[in-house]
């Protein structure tokens, strides 16, 4: 997918942004244009984040159309986390009520067998990067021991020989090199730990930001107007 970069309607959403004001709650509200072609939130999320602002919600308002809700980079207030725990964007409930949404999911099922929009297939990916995820952190924790232990050994042989104890500086620079293999061992799977926890969630990832570009790019939805992206409550 292209977004329309430098196109008219990149522009009127930065003219919109340029003009955003922070409210009492300390966010601000910019609408989305209607554009033809397919702008993600990805790439809307870009503009606002090169401009001093982050994107922590969207809501969708009148006739369909879609607003970001946005808080100054600098702001201490927590950011939501929207959508399923791995991406941000409107739910899935949300997303089903966009006739856009739903014609560009049935698309994404046929081209690559992930229905995006089934609660059960977001379920089974959710809990495989949660199960990875936690493989990845305990690696990352067994790595960093030997990398400190490597490194603090080394700092205590430096010591010991400026103190005229070269059998201790040997015996702490033997300590030291032998951490520092194990930590370079260790590496390895940690790093496929984290490519498998990226890799788990590629498919549907891909498939779901397709579905909101889709309906991000159109005025026609199914539903009522609701608030996005409050379902979720797990940061990944």
């Amino acid at each position: 997918m292209t977004d329309d970069a430098g196109s008219p309607t990149e522009a009127e959403f930065l003219r919109r942004l340029e003009n955003a004001r922070i409210n009492l709650a300390g966010v601000a509200y910019v609408d989305i244009p209607y554009s033809e072609k397919k702008i993600s939130l990805r790439h809307y999320r870009g503009l606002v984040r090169e401009r001093g602002w982050r994107v922590t919600g969207m809501e969708r308002g009148d006739e369909g159309t879609f607003r970001l809700v946005l808080e100054r980079s600098d702001s201490t207030s927590a950011p939501h986390i929207l959508g399923p725990t791995f991406i941000e964007g409107p739910s899935l409930d949300e997303l089903r009520g966009n006739e856009a949404a739903l014609l560009e999911a049935e698309r994404v099922r046929r081209e690559t067998g992930v229905d995006v929009l089934s609660e059960s297939v977001l379920d089974g990916v959710r809990s495989e990067h949660v199960r990875l995820r936690r493989r990845y952190a305990r690696l990352l924790w067994l790595t960093s021991l030997p990398a400190l232990v490597a490194f603090v050994t080394l700092m205590l042989s430096l010591v010991a020989l400026g103190d005229g104890n070269p059998e201790a500086a040997d015996t702490l620079l033997l300590v030291s090199a032998v951490s520092a293999v194990v930590f370079a061992l260790s590496l390895w799977p940690t790093i496929r730990a984290a490519r498998a926890r990226t890799a788990v969630v590629a498919d549907y990832k891909a498939g779901y930001e397709r579905v909101v570009a889709a309906a991000l790019g159109t005025n026609t939805t199914l539903g009522s107007s609701t608030t996005m992206g409050s379902n979720t409550t797990e940061r990944s």
